[in-house]
């Protein structure tokens, strides 16, 4: 018996007729982030999942609510993240996973480690404002870390992160996790959170927030929630 091949045009054309608007929307998890009526560690994943339209539900907590849901949590900690029915957490775990979902992540096994070494610095940065803006509780110690970080460690991190730019992105001309990331450090910790701080030295980072800050998905949903 002969054999016939199927030309690739016919296979990939077949495979559209199959995905329906239906079928595709069966593909996607259903997901729920639940985190409080604020930024802090949940905006990551709530712009990551913006950014790449992916449905979910974005439950906003207060803190009595919280209280009641706490003992039921894997960890007593937020965001959450439900996917299908089932409870995850920690915040950078449910970022990356929407990341992934989302495809903001190479192909290239060592460009996802250039991301990922961005995203680490970005996430130290973070809690370095968190470590002294909401932890310090002394005024004259908080004043001081403020000017530490304003003075040494900001500039020397940026300025290790501007070295990483390829392009228009820090990976060439395509959106990433990690700008991302960067654009929420700027929107929702820098710019609110610490006293001084200034983007003007930093252009080729602001360049990439701005790109960031223009996608359609991304503007209204800043729109939508700027306080």
């Amino acid at each position: 018996m002969p054999f016939h091949s199927t030309p690739a045009t016919d296979i990939t054309e077949q495979l559209i007729s199959v995905l329906t608007p239906q079928t595709t929307a069966a593909m996607t998890p259903q997901l729920k982030l639940t985190y409080f009526n604020l930024p802090a560690r949940a905006e990551l994943s709530r712009l990551v999942l913006t950014y790449g339209k992916i449905p979910f539900d974005d439950v906003r907590l207060t803190g009595p609510e919280w209280g009641a849901l706490k003992p039921n949590t894997p960890l007593g900690k937020m965001p959450l993240l439900e996917v299908d029915g089932t409870i995850y957490c920690q915040s950078m775990a449910i970022a990356r996973y929407a990341a992934k979902l989302v495809g903001l992540y190479p192909e290239d096994p060592l460009k996802c480690l250039h991301v990922e070494m961005i995203s680490e610095t970005l996430c130290e940065l973070f809690d370095d404002c968190i470590a002294f803006h909401f932890q310090e509780k002394d005024e004259t110690k908080k004043a001081e870390k403020t000017a530490t970080f304003l003075q040494e460690t900001l500039p020397h991190k940026l300025g290790m992160l501007t070295s990483m730019i390829q392009g228009e992105y820090f990976m060439e001309s395509k959106v990433t996790f990690a700008d991302i990331q960067l654009f929420d450090l700027f929107e929702n910790v820098l710019s609110k959170f610490i006293p001084g701080f200034s983007a003007a030295p930093y252009s080729k980072l602001v360049a990439i927030v701005n790109r960031v800050q223009t996608n359609p998905e991304i503007a209204a949903y800043s729109a939508k929630h700027t306080s």
